[in-house]
C-alpha cells in the first residue's frame, strides 16, 4: 500500500525512515502482507482520528507466520540502516491488540539480503489499548541468528501473535 502525496508538487516521494509515524504526505511509506496478513493498510487510528497507524488484519485463513513488511513496493525498506551499537539494541513500538499475551515479534533484515537478520519478540500486557512494547534485538529469538553489528538492517517485518495460526485464533485486528 502506498500513501500518495498530497501538495507535492513534483509527485515525488522520498523513503521511509525511523522514527516512522506515518503522518508525512511525502513520504513513501509501505505495508506488505503476507500469509493471511494481506490487509495491511495505513489508516487513522481509531481512538486518535487525527493520527495514522499501520492497521494489520490477521485473517481466519492465516499462517501461523503470518506478518507485514514495513517497507515500499519496491521492497527499498528505511533510507538509513538503523544505527545500533553495542549499547543502543532496542527499538520501541507502539501497538494495540484486541488480546494481552500474545508473541509480537519483529524480524530486521537487510532489505537487498534477507539472511542477514535478527528477530527478537516480546509479548501484549494489555488488551484493547495502546501500549509501547521494547524490542531488545540483543536478545534474540532462540534459533535465529544473533545481532550483526556488520550488518545494515533496513526493513523491518512485525508479526502479531506469532506462532498461532488463523484457524486457532479467528480474525484478528491488530494497530
Amino acid at each position: 500500500i502506498r500513501q500518495e502525496a498530497d501538495g507535492n508538487s513534483n509527485g515525488n516521494l522520498v523513503q521511509m525512515n525511523l522514527p516512522l509515524t506515518f503522518e508525512d504526505a511525502t513520504v513513501d511509506y509501505g505495508l506488505i502482507g503476507f500469509d493471511g496478513a494481506e490487509l495491511s493498510t495505513i489508516v487513522n487510528d481509531p481512538t486518535s482520528p487525527d493520527n495514522k497507524v499501520a492497521k494489520v488484519i490477521k485473517s481466519a485463513s492465516a499462517s501461523a507466520t503470518a506478518g507485514t513488511a514495513i517497507t515500499t513496493a519496491e521492497q527499498l525498506g528505511f533510507a538509513t540502516s538503523i544505527p545500533f551499537d553495542v549499547i543502543n539494541t532496542k527499538l520501541s513500538l507502539r501497538v494495540w491488540s484486541p488480546n494481552a499475551g500474545i508473541k509480537v515479534r519483529i524480524r530486521l533484515e537487510e532489505h537487498d539480503n534477507a539472511l542477514h537478520a535478527v528477530e527478537t519478540e516480546v509479548k501484549t500486557t494489555g488488551a484493547n489499548r495502546w501500549q509501547t512494547l521494547v524490542f531488545d534485538f540483543a536478545k534474540e529469538v532462540e534459533g535465529t541468528s544473533p545481532l550483526n553489528f556488520n550488518y545494515h538492517y533496513d526493513k523491518a517485518i512485525i508479526y502479531f501473535n506469532y506462532g498461532v495460526d488463523g484457524a486457532t485464533a479467528g480474525q484478528k485486528t491488530y494497530y
